[in-house]
């Protein structure tokens, strides 16, 4: 199964991780693969590296909106970094009921992953893996390709109004 969560909603990243907790839920292995937030930052981090069975990389800078602050050649670097990491799941032996492609859609919009070198890993996946990718942005091959796609809508949210993020709740 392949799922995307996109949308401009709040939401995206909170709906992986309850993916995430279902299958730690049932015992099964899950790799989550991070674009644009460092290792150590997010509340969700804090958690999921003490879990049992749960693979966990994080590439690229700390602030995902604000990547292009950062040299591109570097993030490009890290995107393709975080697909080798992927590839190496693909083909390694072990068995993973989930894997969750974190801002991955992103990645995609901005050209930094290319869709066809995707596509050709997800083909490779073990069928019997529930594979979620998250980000703003989903190109449209994309969503065309998935099995499940979801569109988180923002219709209204405190940002907006000027309010910052706030820890436990955004980040």
């Amino acid at each position: 199964m392949i799922c995307v969560l996109t949308g401009n909603g709040k939401g995206k990243t909170t709906s992986a991780m309850g993916q995430i907790l279902r299958a730690l839920g049932r015992k099964q292995n899950v790799c989550l693969i991070q674009l644009f937030k460092d290792a150590d930052f997010y509340g969700e981090q804090k958690i999921l590296v003490t879990l049992k069975h749960i693979d966990f990389y994080a590439f690229a800078p700390r602030h995902p909106y604000c990547f292009k602050e950062v040299p591109m050649k570097r993030v490009k670097k890290q995107c393709g970094q975080a697909l080798a990491c992927f590839e190496k799941i693909v083909n390694g032996k072990k068995k993973y009921g989930l894997i969750v492609l974190e801002e991955f859609n992103i990645a995609l919009r901005e050209k930094l992953i290319d869709f066809k070198d995707l596509h050709l890993l997800l083909e490779q996946c073990d069928p019997t893996a529930n594979v979620v990718i998250t980000g703003r942005g989903a190109p449209q091959e994309l969503i065309s390709y998935a099995d499940l796609v979801t569109e988180m809508k923002e219709i209204k949210h405190p940002y907006a109004l000027g309010v910052p993020a706030r820890e436990g709740w955004e980040f």
